[in-house]
C-alpha cells in the first residue's frame, strides 16, 4: 500500500482563508469536480464550507464531498 501524500493549500473563502491539509488524491478529486462543473476550485470550497453540519471541519466537510459525488457519479454516469 502506498501511503497518501498529505498536502497544504490555502483557499479563499468568502469569510476567510482557510489553510486546508488533504490528501493529493482529494485535491485532484475536488479540482476534476471543480472542472467538470466549470467553475473555480474556491467557489466549490466555499460550497462545501457553506453547506457543511455545524462541528464538522473543512477539511472533512470536503473529504466527504469528494466521496459522495464520485459514489453518485458512479451509479449514474451520465449524470455529473
Amino acid at each position: 500500500m502506498q501511503w497518501p501524500v498529505i498536502v497544504s493549500r490555502t483557499v479563499p473563502l468568502s469569510d476567510r482563508r482557510a489553510k486546508l491539509r488533504l490528501e493529493s488524491i482529494i485535491w485532484n478529486g475536488l479540482e476534476e469536480i471543480a472542472e467538470q462543473q466549470r467553475r473555480p476550485l474556491r467557489e466549490l470550497c466555499d460550497e462545501v464550507n457553506g453547506n457543511r453540519p455545524f462541528g464538522v471541519a473543512l477539511n472533512s466537510a470536503i473529504r466527504s464531498y469528494v466521496l459522495d459525488y464520485f459514489r453518485r457519479a458512479e451509479r449514474t454516469p451520465n449524470n455529473i
